[in-house]
């Protein structure tokens, strides 16, 4: 069965207002980050390319879970969209099969429970000495009903869930309904069957089965928003910090927090009332594997374009190095440990480049900027921040541990560090 879903890698970050799954009434999609996956890359043509889009779609969906329920993003109602209803019903047909209505019979026969009121007035009886004994009993049994409405309108919208999210389960076949979702007068008829069901039932379990198929139907109808599992592009930012912070964090960053505040004079009392302020929060801090100096690097991770365009202006400007040394000061300050800064931003490399590549640095040194073809290695260490390019589907295949080197190798978090770190040697 072939997906209903279209697979997008664009060519140019913020070309697509989201990232993730789109599954408006009539043009499901995938949005892949920015240069993110085989259809932009040099690699492109393959035959296992459709495979390849679904393994690493699979990917970005988890992540975006991950960040959206870590950072509380994308709201509440999520069972107003159609993706989590078809989610539900995957796994509701995983867990339990086809959902089948049942209908009560009676019937003659000894197997089952007896029907005393049916059995009293249909069958025939006789006496024994003082026994009395029934010719025919009469038992109820329950028939599967599996051409009932209901149970073709369940496998109508798994049909459809299947085609359209059913590989990030490995369901790609179902039984097919009496009914076709690409019906207008299908799903209008269903939509009012289920909306009837509803109103009259008071099991727990049918009415979310219910609810989860009217979704879909109207969601299929294009009455309620159907957009399911994405993120603003803008806030894909979360996820690539989590994924710096995954790979390259080997510190709690809570305990490297810059405490600020006020000391206000009092003017009745000789002293002055102290009023903390904000804290500076750096995103990841990476103890140097080597045990050298210096101790720990600061990271920012930075979602950025510049590793895409190579403009300048999208590289972190004045506020973001500032914060960066300042990090550097107050650490050595209040550890009296070495820092040093790191921004990381996303690229997606070629075939022959390395996963992880240092540009050059940031500093407050106006001087030094000014002689482009000169670096000064006399500059101090404390006042740079380093600018390395990191290849984001490497960093989601290392989170996932599934990078590999091109004669197969493994890559593990590990080996990012120990490569972040020769990167930038030359620049400290």
């Amino acid at each position: 069965m072939k997906s209903k879903v279209e697979f997008i890698a664009p060519a140019q970050k913020g070309e697509y207002e989201y990232i993730g799954f789109d599954l408006e009434a009539n043009a499901g999609r995938f949005i892949f980050p920015c240069r993110y996956i085989a259809t932009g890359r040099e690699n492109a043509a393959n035959a296992g390319q459709e495979k390849a889009q679904k393994e690493e779609a699979k990917k970005i969906v988890s992540l975006i879970k991950r960040v959206q329920k870590e950072f509380s993003l994308g709201g509440s109602g999520d069972e107003s969209f159609q993706f989590y209803s078809m989610v539900w019903l995957i796994r509701d047909y995983i867990d339990n099969g086809y959902y089948t209505e049942t209908e009560r019979v009676v019937r003659r026969g000894d197997q089952g429970r007896i029907d005393w009121k049916h059995t009293l007035r249909h069958s025939g009886i006789y006496f024994d000495g003082n026994n009395l004994l029934y010719r025919d009993f009469y038992v109820q049994k329950n028939k599967l009903d599996e051409a009932n409405l209901l149970a073709q309108i369940y496998k109508c919208c798994l049909a459809y869930s299947a085609e359209c999210i059913g590989f990030l389960y490995n369901v790609s076949q179902t039984e097919r309904s009496v009914f076709r979702i690409d019906s207008a007068g299908d799903v209008g008829f269903m939509c009012y069957h289920v909306q009837k069901e509803l109103g009259r039932t008071f099991n727990s379990y049918k009415q979310m089965l219910l609810r989860h198929l009217l979704t879909i139907l109207k969601g299929r109808q294009g009455k309620i928003r159907a957009v399911s599992l994405c993120m603003h592009d803008k806030e894909f930012e979360y996820v690539f910090e989590f994924l710096v912070n995954s790979v390259f964090g080997t510190e709690v960053v809570q305990n490297f927090y810059n405490e600020y505040g006020y000391k206000i004079k009092d003017e009745n009392r000789d002293r002055y009332k102290c009023f903390p302020a904000s804290k500076l929060r750096p995103d990841t801090i990476m103890e140097n594997p080597n045990g050298s100096d210096p101790d720990f690097y600061v990271l920012d991770a930075k979602y950025y374009n510049y590793g895409y365009t190579e403009n300048p202006r999208d590289l972190p400007q004045a506020a973001a190095i500032a914060k960066q040394i300042g990090y550097n000061y107050y650490l050595r300050k209040s550890k009296g440990k070495t820092f040093y800064s790191i921004f990381l931003l996303p690229f997606a490399k070629r075939e022959e480049d390395k996963p992880i590549k240092c540009i050059g640095y940031a500093t407050d040194d106006l001087l030094s900027l000014s002689c482009v073809e000169k670096m000064d290695k006399e500059d101090k260490k404390m006042d740079k921040v380093a600018v390395c390019l990191v290849d984001l589907k490497t960093l989601v295949d290392v989170y996932f541990n599934v990078a590999h080197e091109k004669d197969g190798t493994p890559i593990g978090k590990a080996d990012m560090r120990q490569a972040l770190v020769s990167v930038i040697s030359p620049y400290f």
